[in-house]
């Protein structure tokens, strides 16, 4: 099991994140300080702040489900792009890579699950030989795991001889699909999409509102936290389009918001994260009968540089 101290990485060690969820607990000097420059409201409840708790959503298998294929896709980390810089100055490819090891390992003890963590950290990866891989290992859905940023920024040291950006205006989860493609696979993502937002709710997690998302992504009206990629054509996420087996991406986080970037290196928020991607997945590729994997043929084409 990767330990706490490793998915840390580097940020501020033990220590430092004890101290920072005192400095940025409700009502402390340093979050109060922090609202007051960013025009936020003062006196906010639940998660993200440290002592929010977060629970295991109970996954319910079909009889006949067997073991499920799940890619994941740690995403960034392709050639010329590593992603955002969280408030902590770390990578978002090297987030994603430590989340998506996590939660492949988490998947597996299931028992319910086979994992591939796509891609290794050893070097860059294109995007297209992802989803060419996913296709090749018969996945039965495809999960992208990102973190966002959004919202006016300060700047702060959470160590010494560091200046990071910050922002504490719009924590919370997004989970991100496309509408391109033949119905029946647009109807998969749909449903693990809902599914993912779904479970993540009820994990304790906080479903993101979508204010910074006008004109690239549209709101579901059923579920929190789903959006659907209305990009410029051209433009869209290509992990989400292209493929052949049903695709989603989540943003886990804001990754501008110090208390929850250090929430999600909590043992509790990766387990409780875990087993809402297990439920979710339960209930999407249970309720398709077949394996997705099935829907989309046996690979996928090449296609230009993603978004």
């Amino acid at each position: 099991m990767i330990s706490r101290r490793k998915l840390l990485l580097g940020l501020a060690g033990a220590a430092g994140a004890a101290a920072l969820s005192r400095a940025l607990a409700p009502g402390s000097p340093r979050e109060i300080a922090a609202r007051r420059a960013l025009k936020l409201p003062i006196a906010p409840s639940g998660w993200p702040f440290p002592g929010a708790r977060v629970v295991a959503p109970s996954a319910v298998f079909p009889p006949d489900f067997g073991v499920r294929r799940v890619y994941l896709d740690a995403g960034h980390g392709a050639p010329g792009n590593s992603g955002n810089l969280s408030c902590f100055c770390v990578d978002e490819q090297d987030f994603t890579l430590a989340a998506a090891r996590a939660l492949a390992e988490r998947l597996v003890a299931t028992g319910r699950f086979e994992a591939r963590v796509g891609r290794t950290g050893d070097r860059p990866l294109p995007y297209a030989e992802r989803v060419e891989d996913a296709a090749r290992w018969g996945a039965d859905a495809f999960v992208s795991l990102h973190s966002d940023v959004r919202g006016r920024t300060e700047t702060w040291s959470p160590g010494q001889g560091r200046q990071c950006p910050l922002s504490l205006a719009a924590p919370g989860f997004a989970v991100l699909w496309s509408d391109e493609g033949e119905p029946a696979l647009c109807a998969l993502r749909l449903a693990l999409a809902r599914g993912f937002a779904r479970r993540m709710e009820e994990a304790g997690l906080l479903p993101y509102d979508g204010a910074a998302y006008s004109g690239l992504y549209e709101p579901d009206t059923a579920q929190p936290g789903v959006f659907l990629d209305r990009r410029p054509p051209g433009q869209r996420i290509f992990v989400l389009r292209r493929p052949s087996m049903p695709s989603i991406l989540v943003e886990t986080h804001h990754a501008l918001d110090a208390r929850e970037a250090t929430r999600w290196t909590e043992p509790a928020t990766l387990d409780a994260f875990a087993a809402a991607a297990a439920a979710a997945l339960a209930d999407a590729l249970g309720a398709a009968g077949a394996p997705a994997s099935a829907l989309g043929g046996a690979g996928a084409p090449a296609s230009p540089p993603p978004t």
